[in-house]
């Protein structure tokens, strides 16, 4: 049994999907397999690569990163979503729950917070 966990990032920040390659790189079991700068390249992503998890910013353009989780978890229900988001707001939390994320963690918080993240969300929790 493979225990490679493989990883989508979508956002509309080139900066920030290569920190987000990097980070999860330095992890051995953890492979990015693409990435994506908006919404419909993050639900095509999740279609022809079928991640484990998906990493994904709230705003990306032609469909927000909100409406894209939630295309993404009726359509493919394997694939568990982190939605990432500079906002810390309960709102934004909410949002993305009901859209069907995984977990929720906001931009510019600690390497660990989002490894554990990817953690959590590839364990199927």
């Amino acid at each position: 049994m493979d225990s490679t966990t493989r990883i989508g990032i979508a956002d509309e920040n080139a900066f920030a999907r290569s920190f987000l390659n990097f980070i999860v790189q330095l992890e051995p079991n953890i492979l990015v397999v693409a990435e994506a700068d908006n919404g419909s390249e993050a639900v095509a992503m999740v279609e022809k690569h079928r991640p484990n998890v998906i990493m994904i910013g709230t705003r990306l353009p032609d469909i927000n990163g909100i409406d894209a989780t939630r295309i993404i978890t009726s359509r493919f229900p394997n694939t568990k979503v982190i939605v990432l988001n500079s906002h810390t707001d309960q709102n934004y939390r909410d949002c993305a729950c009901a859209a069907g994320a995984c977990e929720f963690i906001a931009a510019g918080c600690p390497i660990d917070e989002i490894l554990n993240a990817i953690m959590i969300c590839s364990l199927g929790n």
